[in-house]
């Protein structure tokens, strides 16, 4: 998709000429009838609006106002590309810049895809200052140079780039329905399969779980990683999470191999027992302390498993069994894992309920392959837009 576009008419300007940066406070935010507060957990890396908020009734110390139309940009690790539009009436954290756009200059809808541009991250990025926790500030953001359309050819633009958004949101809305129905039908057949007869979840062990080996991460590439905890996501297995270690012969002790069947073992407690299939073809990867390796006997399928303790009844078991402060780290063990109520059906039964399920995930990737063509849509008129002529 191209815009053809004719930037003969644009002219050159710095950030600050066209928008300000407006910091004003609120110290009774509930008298003014503001009842959201956003703080940067809120900003959603890559979206172009804010879609999700807290509440004032959890209390709150911040005090900067945000007013609808404006856009809100994380000043803290610019990297994680936290910025978006507010449509909305609230307070925020000290650490979001509120940016404001002079209207007879620049559209207030136009500013949040600028702000979403390449181009843009990178001066952000350039003038960040500071090692754990880098800050950029307004007065460098400001000096920012872009081209910029006429009224005109903002509106044209910005209507196509917010008519991909919301298509985008809508295929956002359909994955999580097709999620909800798929968990519910999981949860269902396990429940009845539960219901109809069950073992020990260490009965179906060939041989007792191990845990792996975690030490001290390093900058440079060694040539060796471990999984991070966030490789086991709620949805199983996610490639990539990995940190360099050095080699040692502790570390080659806990190699993974593809198709092993991993938990999690000391994690929060939304995340603790959660379950996925390493499905990566190497040999240099490692598997921390915080995570169990699991043996089966081969009358259980390891999909078959990861579906019994990724469903609710998998879960509960998981929360009422972990021990420790539910505010931090929580852990199960072997024998905790152990005892979990676990349904003893035939291959046959497990084959069927894992057919309907592969069924089930395919419409989602369906819906992930249609979000990830829309994202590269965007990122291609961005780039035409902002990335000069």
């Amino acid at each position: 998709m191209s815009l053809n576009l004719d930037k003969s008419t644009w002219k050159r300007v710095a950030l600050g000429d066209v928008v300000n940066n407006v910091n004003l406070t609120v110290r009774a935010p509930e008298t003014a009838g503001i009842d959201r507060v956003i703080a940067m957990e809120h900003m959603d890396p890559g979206e172009l609006k804010i879609q999700r908020w807290g509440s004032l009734d959890m209390g709150t110390t911040f005090t900067r106002r945000v007013k609808p139309g404006q856009t809100l940009f994380g000043k803290r690790r610019a990297y994680q590309r936290k910025v978006a539009y507010a449509e909305f009436d609230a307070i925020c954290s000290g650490d979001i810049l509120t940016f404001e756009t002079d209207k007879t200059q620049m559209l207030p809808e136009f500013l949040p895809l600028l702000t979403h541009s390449n181009e843009f991250f990178d001066h952000a990025l350039g003038t960040s200052a500071g090692s754990l926790s880098p800050r950029t500030n307004w007065r460098d953001l400001s000096k920012f140079e872009f081209d910029l359309p006429p009224l005109d050819d903002q509106k044209r633009i910005a209507d196509l780039v917010w008519a991909v958004e919301a298509a985008s949101g809508a295929q956002t809305s359909l994955r999580n329905a097709a999620l909800k129905a798929r968990d519910i039908w999981l949860d269902d057949r396990i429940q009845a399969m539960v219901a109809d007869r069950t073992v020990s979840f260490s009965v179906v062990w060939s041989r007792s779980p191990e845990s792996g080996w975690s030490s001290a991460p390093v900058a440079e590439d060694t040539g060796r990683y471990v999984l991070s905890l966030a490789a086991l996501g709620p949805e199983g297995y996610r490639p990539g999470n990995l940190k360099n270690i050095p080699d040692s012969a502790q570390s080659r002790t806990a190699t993974l191999r593809t198709g092993d069947l991993l938990v999690s073992r000391a994690n929060t407690i939304e995340a603790v027992g959660r379950v996925g299939i390493y499905t990566e073809d190497r040999s240099d990867v490692t598997f921390p302390d915080t995570m169990m390796r699991l043996w089966l006997i081969d009358d259980v399928l390891p999909k078959f498993a990861v579906a019994v303790i990724a469903s609710a009844h998998g879960r509960a078991h998981m929360r009422r069994t972990a021990a420790g402060s539910a505010t931090s780290m929580v852990k199960i063990n072997r024998k905790s894992l152990g005892r979990m109520d676990f349904p003893s059906v035939s291959l046959d039964d497990q084959r069927a309920l894992l057919a309907r399920l592969e069924h089930l995930d395919s419409l989602v990737k369906s819906i992930d392959a249609e979000m990830n063509a829309l994202a590269s849509v965007r990122s291609s008129l961005l780039a035409e837009i902002f990335g000069g002529n």
